[in-house]
């Protein structure tokens, strides 16, 4: 359930940094500070309310185009759109071995990051080859390093690094690989390989045959940890919101411009405790059956008690607004998929 009071101070903003359309669950946005997964943001220009379950920074840049002269290629080729991607788009690269015996199958990116507080993914699915290894590079035993198994979805070996693999359908895993040490790294890498032990720098020996190897898209190394949802990137760096639910509280997901105003609701609360002006309130049905919503001030006196039918959305406008002296909070909230309370703090007279 999301619930949020919006007030006209201490509101968190920010812009897009990239036109979005109606149907992506991410919205870069220029800056990420203060926003919380807690809370729900409205897009201004088009009233949208999104929530979200994740803020990432995605420092990689092309992290859906492997075939790009960004990504370093050690005796591999990559096929560029070879595949169906997890979102459904033919934008998936296969990464194909190299006719030989080696342990320098790799495609890399040098990007330096704090070990102690990163994280490096990648979505893969096997072609040919049914292992990959995702690698933070630093001495040749000091590496941080994970090899996943694509044909039964589990992880192989760690080393100085935990892993994740989570299923994400037809065949595709994302693969992340956050640092157990405190090593800086530079070089990032995702190796395909026939499943032997990594030796040196975490890399497997293997045997390509020119036509093998693994699909991959949506690489992401992030300057934190745990994993976030994808930001996909092409010729810079973002940021922004991932995860994200659209059309939130009756709402109607819309494409936006970049530099288009982000505001997110100051308050992720069940209770203000402290003297308010409560101006509105705006309460929806989870579509589960007829709600209730009631609202009592910190003495315990109830101030409204708002009975609502299935799948409704009720907008109370109280004008100038109401004094509560002792703030507010919900003592109810059955069947109700999220409320907005828009208040403003109240410091006048005797307060």
């Amino acid at each position: 359930m999301t619930q949020a009071t919006r007030s006209t101070l201490m509101s968190v903003d920010s812009t897009l940094s990239e036109n979005i359309t109606a149907a992506q669950d991410y919205i870069p946005i220029a800056s990420t500070t203060n926003f919380s997964t807690s809370v729900v943001a409205e897009i201004e220009t088009t009233n949208e309310v999104v929530s979200f379950d994740s803020v990432t920074t995605n420092l990689f840049l092309r992290s859906q185009e492997f075939d790009n002269a960004y990504w370093g290629k050690s005796q591999l080729t990559v096929t560029a759109n070879a595949g169906v991607a997890p979102d459904g788009t033919t934008t998936a690269d296969k990464v194909i071995q190299n006719a030989a015996t080696s342990s320098n199958f790799v495609l890399y990116r040098s990007l330096a990051t704090p070990s102690s507080n990163a994280n490096l993914s990648v979505f893969a699915k096997a072609a040919g080859k049914d292992y990959i290894n995702v690698i933070m590079e630093a001495g040749t035993s000091t590496t941080m390093g994970v090899q996943f198994n694509l044909a039964s979805g589990t992880i192989a070996v760690e080393q100085h690094a935990t892993g994740t693999i989570t299923d994400v359908g037809s065949g595709w895993y994302r693969c992340s690989a956050t640092p157990t040490t405190s090593t800086v790294s530079g070089y990032k890498d995702f190796q395909p390989n026939d499943g032997g032990a990594p030796g040196n720098y975490f890399f497997s020996t293997a045997t390509g045959n020119g036509s093998d190897g693994v699909l991959l898209w949506g690489a992401q190394v992030e300057s934190s940890n745990p994993l976030t949802g994808y930001l996909p990137t092409t010729s810079a760096s973002l940021s922004g919101l991932t995860t994200v639910t659209r059309g939130v509280n009756g709402t109607t997901a819309a494409l936006a411009t970049s530099g288009d105003a982000i505001q997110q609701l100051p308050y992720a609360l069940s209770e203000v405790d402290m003297p308010i002006r409560l101006k509105g309130i705006s309460v929806s049905s989870d579509g589960t059956g007829a709600g209730r919503f009631t609202l009592c001030d910190k003495v315990g006196t109830t101030l409204c008690d708002i009975d609502i039918p299935d799948t409704r959305i009720y907008d109370l406008d109280f004008g100038g607004g109401i004094i509560f002296p002792n703030g507010v909070y919900v003592s109810n909230s059955d069947n109700i998929t999220g409320y907005t309370l828009y208040t403003d703090k109240y410091s006048g007279a005797a307060l």
